[in-house]
């Protein structure tokens, strides 16, 4: 606290939404009002706004709290940069923490300047729940350990429009095109990646990758108008989608480096999609959750992130999970969501939950529920204990890829939320495994 500074003017604004680096103890004076990192604990951060203190994990894919007039959220942390390799990507971080405020009265990008990057006209919807989210903890190989990377950017699934005019990108907002990027090379010759340069902000750009080689309709040095047709998708060799990346740069970005200086940008892309940043709730009455299936049989949902209310989904994690979701296995067409006393042992992202089980948390409405689940993991020995809403299904000690459904149990679901509770063993040596889950409302 001894060096504490007050910090005034932003490192970089975009649209309405203003960027400050600031070390534990900083203040930030925004709107008159004094904001103050008061304190970090892996992935959360402890702010003072006006005197009202809240708490915010760094916003992968969590929404802006507001506290007065100020609208916040955490864009970046030491903790999160130091889990990845690709420190590049998250070159804007300076200091302790990255917050990014904004007034709480004006939408942070405004709906006259800017757009969503996907055109809606072919029946677009986005779920948000792709693993390959904003500075996605991505572990190399399926069982956490080596060099590990943060997504960079935002992957958006767009399944079924592989090399088709179908679900056309637009220009996010008034820029130029800086260049268009065609690899020629193997699998990749259909792939293309273009590069815009925002007319607003010379030092904001928007990288558009994954496209579809032969659909681009823009050239380099071309002047494109928020909403104007850019192309369509490709993907990868597993499935189709666009990954959208802002970076803030004082020069233009080439393709080796153009994920370097990555902007957090997922609550606006939330407000440019919901036309609002508030949380709503996403509720269900009957589903089938997959988990870690290859990514083109669902557009890479592995359900594998925290429970966010908008998802209606999700893992109940906390602070002492820094990367914010849980480990997996993916062999072929099957998959399994991999638990374990400690998770990704030998990473950075090395964390020990403090309770013996993990809950997949689903939000439905009251009532009494039908429900089972596969468990079981597809490469590995397992162990696991299965209770839904407090009523024991199944205890099963599995062999290296064995799986096996447990029978179903009728529960009553009281608190909105269907909770799946896995036990794994205690002593850390075998895994526990979920497939898939099965419920549906009985009455």
């Amino acid at each position: 606290m001894g060096n504490a500074q007050t910090v005034t003017e932003p490192d970089f604004s975009w649209g309405n939404c203003h960027y400050f680096n600031a070390n534990i103890g900083d203040t930030i004076l925004f709107m008159g009002i004094n904001v103050v990192l008061l304190d970090m604990k892996n992935h959360y951060n402890k702010l003072s706004v006006d005197n009202d203190t809240i708490e915010l994990k760094v916003s992968r894919r969590s929404l802006p709290m507001s506290s007065n007039i100020v609208r916040a959220f955490i864009a970046d942390n030491r903790n999160v940069k130091n889990l990845v390799a690709n420190k590049a990507a998250h070159g804007l971080l300076k200091k302790d923490a990255l917050i990014c405020l904004s007034d709480n009265q004006n939408m942070m990008l405004n709906p006259d300047s800017y757009r969503f990057p996907v055109s809606y006209n072919d029946g677009f919807n986005w779920n948000m729940n792709e693993d390959n989210h904003m500075f996605s903890y991505l572990a190399k190989g399926s069982n956490s350990g080596g060099e590990a990377n943060a997504n960079e950017g935002i992957g958006i699934a767009l399944t079924g429009s592989r090399g088709i005019e179908k679900h056309w990108l637009l220009a996010i907002e008034d820029s130029k095109v800086v260049w268009v990027e065609d690899q020629k090379n193997g699998r990749n010759s259909k792939q293309c990646c273009v590069l815009l340069q925002s007319n607003s902000n010379p030092s904001v750009f928007y990288v558009y990758d994954r496209l579809y080689a032969n659909t681009i309709q823009v050239k380099e040095g071309q002047e494109v108008r928020m909403g104007e047709l850019l192309g369509t998708v490709w993907g990868d060799e597993n499935w189709a989608y666009l990954q959208l990346a802002v970076v803030k740069s004082d020069t233009i970005p080439g393709y080796e480096n153009r994920y370097a200086n990555c902007v957090n940008f997922f609550p606006q892309l939330y407000e440019l999609y919901f036309k609002n940043s508030f949380n709503f709730t996403k509720s269900f009455t009957r589903g089938k959750v997959d988990f870690a299936r290859p990514p083109q049989s669902n557009g890479n949902r592995k359900n594998l992130l925290a429970f966010e209310e908008y998802a209606g989904m999700g893992w109940g994690l906390g602070v002492w999970n820094t990367a914010d979701k849980v480990m997996f296995c993916t062999k072929g067409e099957q998959g399994n969501a991999r638990l374990k006393k400690v998770l990704f042992g030998g990473s950075e992202a090395e964390c020990r939950n403090p309770d013996n089980y993990f809950d997949y948390e689903i939000n439905v409405r009251n009532g009494v529920y039908r429900v089972r689940s596969q468990v079981g993991d597809v490469e590995l020995p397992s162990w696991q204990k299965m209770e839904y809403e407090g009523v024991e299904a199944a205890t099963y000690n599995l062999n290296a890829g064995e799986q096996k459904w447990t029978s179903e149990r009728v529960v009553k679901v009281i608190d909105r939320k269907l909770t799946v509770r896995i036990y794994v063993d205690p002593k850390n040596e075998k895994v526990a495994a979920i497939s898939e889950i099965v419920f549906q409302q009985a009455y």
